[in-house]
């Protein structure tokens, strides 16, 4: 907070108004963590685990046929869901519902459309 009272204290004075946990990761109880971070190196390492001791032309080949493979599935996925008038998946429709009920409850007033500019105000 001291850095943000140097930068501006009008905004400082203003985050200090409101609950750490309506605008800040760290107070949250892990709800928005999930969403805001990757463990790229698990991933990655998860992807390559049957082809560690191979050449690396065979770990392109591998990597290509694995991708293609993961896009014609959920190609096929996709076509299923949306033929049940479907168009994200459960864990997204029930995310998207909740934050819509928490979100009726902020006031939005546009200070300068052209800039792009709001203000939010959370209620409780």
């Amino acid at each position: 907070m001291q850095n943000i009272r140097q930068i501006c204290l009008e905004g400082a004075q203003w985050l200090d108004q409101h609950d750490l946990e309506m605008w800040t990761f760290h107070k949250d109880g892990g709800h928005r963590w999930d969403i805001a971070t990757t463990n790229s190196s698990e991933s990655i390492n998860n992807v390559y685990r049957e082809c560690r001791a191979l050449p690396i032309s065979a770990i392109v080949e591998m990597t290509f046929w694995k991708t293609n493979r993961w896009f014609v599935n959920r190609l096929h996925w996709c076509e299923k869901r949306e033929a049940q008038g479907k168009v994200h998946s459960d864990y997204v429709t029930k995310i998207m519902e909740k934050d819509n009920r928490k979100s009726s409850r902020h006031t939005v007033t546009v200070m300068n459309r052209n800039a792009g500019e709001y203000s939010v105000e959370t209620g409780h």
